[in-house]
């Protein structure tokens, strides 16, 4: 009995629980802004100031219902910063500074783990300690007495990962979930001239507010898209899984194991709406 008999027969016996494939939440710039705060100490003086920009992108995420979500899983994220970010420093007689934040990006930190699935309760969730990395280029102006001046560009992402809780809501039907969420974003960083002489600190505190939305697959386990459930569908998937083609890969966590087989057979139980 080859491999794809013994699969076809274990869909049809194995009793499965239904598993849900990641969808990427579209983020909405008209609602989705990031908010930063940067404020530079040079020892002898030290100032503040803000700025902000919308955002754009998506979340990649799992919920396990769309009509009334009680569990999200993070598996990846992708947050543009849509516009440079400008700072000014006034040190009154001593000088001053300015700052512009270039190609601002907010991406999954160097982990490859997901985070969750995590409870939604009454709506809200919290997805602890999730990794992310700041990315894109801090062009740096200064001259101020006692210090110097001169220029510097610093590559935010030779900073590291931010690991910061992300707190949020839900808000779904059959047809779409929309995810309210807010990313902490806070740092210090060291203000080096070209020598490699710390100058002072940059400390960087702000958050990005994200408003994304998703749609509910139309049927996960229509691989053929013909709108039924039949043995075209289970050949589909055992085609895919064997050949470790991305529709094999049912649960979206990168492996080809018992896990695929029994969301795929969750998915088809459940049936598909008509469309």
């Amino acid at each position: 009995m080859n491999k794809h008999t013994l699969w076809a027969s274990a869909l049809f016996v194995l009793a499965g629980t239904a598993g849900a494939a990641p969808v990427d939440a579209v983020i909405d710039p008209a609602q989705s802004t990031i908010d930063l705060t940067m404020t530079v100490d040079v020892g002898v003086a030290s100032d503040t100031d803000s700025d902000s920009s919308p955002l754009s992108g998506y979340l990649r995420i799992e919920l396990d219902d769309y009509g009334v979500p009680t569990q999200i899983t993070l598996h990846d994220l992708l947050v543009m910063i849509d516009e440079d970010l400008e700072f000014n420093w006034s040190f009154g007689f001593l000088g001053g500074a300015d700052a512009t934040l270039t190609g601002g990006v907010l991406t999954w930190g160097s982990t490859d783990a997901i985070i969750g699935p995590v409870p939604i309760t009454d709506g809200d969730f919290l997805l602890p300690q999730v990794p992310t990395a700041l990315m894109g280029t801090l062009a740096v102006n200064y001259d101020i007495f006692l210090v110097g001046s001169g220029s510097e560009v610093m590559d935010l992402a030779d900073q590291g990962d931010l690991i910061s809780d992300v707190t949020g809501s839900v808000v779904g039907d059959e047809q779409s979930a929309t995810i309210t969420s807010t990313l902490p974003l806070d740092a210090v960083v060291p203000l080096t001239d070209d020598k490699g002489t710390q100058l002072g600190t940059l400390t960087v505190s702000g958050a990005a507010t994200i408003v994304a939305t998703a749609q509910a697959p139309a049927c996960a386990a229509d691989l053929n898209n013909d709108g039924k459930l039949n043995f075209f569908d289970i050949s589909a998937f055992l085609s895919a899984f064997s050949s470790m083609a991305p529709a094999g890969d049912f649960n979206g966590d990168g492996m080809y194991n018992f896990f695929d087989v029994s969301g795929f057979l969750g998915a088809f139980s459940a049936g598909c709406p008509l469309r």
